[in-house]
C-alpha cells in the first residue's frame, strides 16, 4: 500500500459492473480494496463512470446494493447511453448523444426487418434461444447457456445478408442487437469528448465480450481486466499494453490501479 496522499494518474476510471466489480454469485457489495482506490481517485479529483450493459434503472439498483463509499459520476447504460449524476442524486441523460443513438437504432432496426425475421425463425427452431422484445420489436436474445449463445452468434456471423452497420453486444447468456457505431468504447469516447479528457487519462476495466471495445486501446490508454476475464478479453488487454490482474472482480481492478501507479516515476 502507498503511504501519504496519492495523486491519481487517471482523470477517468471507467468500469464494467457485473463480473468486473461484482463477482458472479457474490453478495453484490463493494470490496475494501476497491473502496480504497475509489476514495483515492475521488480525492485527487478523478471521475468514475460505470459502463454497463444494464438498463438505467437496473444499474441504479445495482449501484445502491454495491454501496461504494462514493457514487459514480456517470452511468453508461445498455452499452450505449450516457447519464450524469446531479448534486441532488438525479440521473440526467446526455440528450444529444442519447437522442441520436435512439434515432439511429430505430432506423437500423427498420432496415433490418428481414434479418430480425430470420433471427426469430432460427430461435423458434433451436430450443434455448429466447428472443427479447422492447416496444413489441426484437431487441436481443437470452440463451439457456453460453454454448447455445456461441451457436447463435455463429449463425449471425454466417448470415451474408446482415447489414454492415448491424452489430450486437454479448455478455454470457445475454445479447443485445445494436448499431455498429454504438458500444461501450464509443460511449466512453463520447464521455471523454464531453469532459475534454484524453484517452491517456483513462483507466478502463472489463471482463467479457461486450467490454472489448473499451479495452483495445482506442478509448482508454490503460486497459485492464480481473483474473476472471474471458480469454478474448485477456488477449485484447495484453495486446493493448494493459494489465491483467491476478485477483478477481473489484479486487483485480484495484490491483490494476496500483500497478499503473507504480509505473509512475518517483
Amino acid at each position: 500500500m502507498f503511504s501519504g496522499p496519492q495523486m491519481s494518474r487517471f482523470r477517468l476510471l471507467s468500469t464494467d459492473f457485473d463480473g468486473t466489480l461484482i463477482a458472479h454469485g457474490s453478495d453484490g457489495r463493494c470490496s475494501a480494496a476497491f473502496a480504497e482506490v475509489l476514495m483515492r481517485h475521488k480525492r485527487s479529483g478523478g471521475v468514475w463512470a460505470i459502463n454497463t450493459g444494464r438498463s438505467l434503472w437496473h444499474a441504479i439498483e445495482g449501484v445502491e446494493r454495491f454501496h461504494a463509499p462514493v457514487p459514480p459520476d456517470f452511468l453508461l447504460t445498455n452499452e450505449r447511453e450516457i447519464f450524469h449524476r446531479t448534486p441532488e442524486g438525479l440521473w440526467v441523460p446526455e440528450h444529444g448523444w442519447n437522442t441520436l443513438c435512439h434515432q439511429r437504432h430505430l432506423e437500423l432496426f427498420d432496415r433490418s426487418r428481414d434479418l430480425l425475421r430470420r433471427i426469430e425463425e432460427f430461435a423458434a427452431r433451436h430450443p434455448g434461444i429466447n428472443v427479447v422484445e422492447e416496444n413489441d420489436e426484437p431487441c436481443g436474445v437470452i440463451t439457456s447457456d453460453e454454448d447455445v449463445m456461441a451457436e447463435f452468434v455463429e449463425f449471425l456471423e454466417s448470415d451474408d445478408a446482415v447489414p454492415g452497420d448491424f452489430s450486437w453486444q454479448r455478455n454470457t447468456i445475454y445479447l443485445r442487437f445494436s448499431h455498429a457505431d454504438y458500444h461501450k468504447g464509443s460511449s466512453l469516447g463520447e464521455l471523454c469528448r464531453i469532459l475534454r479528457f484524453d484517452r491517456t487519462e483513462v483507466l478502463a476495466a472489463g471482463d467479457h465480450h461486450n467490454d472489448i471495445s473499451m479495452l483495445d486501446g482506442r478509448y482508454a490508454g490503460s486497459p485492464c481486466c480481473p483474473s476472471n476475464a474471458i480469454p478474448e478479453v485477456v488477449e485484447t488487454v495484453r495486446a493493448a499494453g494493459g494489465h491483467t490482474a491476478s485477483l478477481p472482480a473489484a479486487d483485480g481492478v484495484a490491483e490494476s490501479w496500483h500497478f499503473f501507479h507504480e509505473l509512475e516515476p518517483a
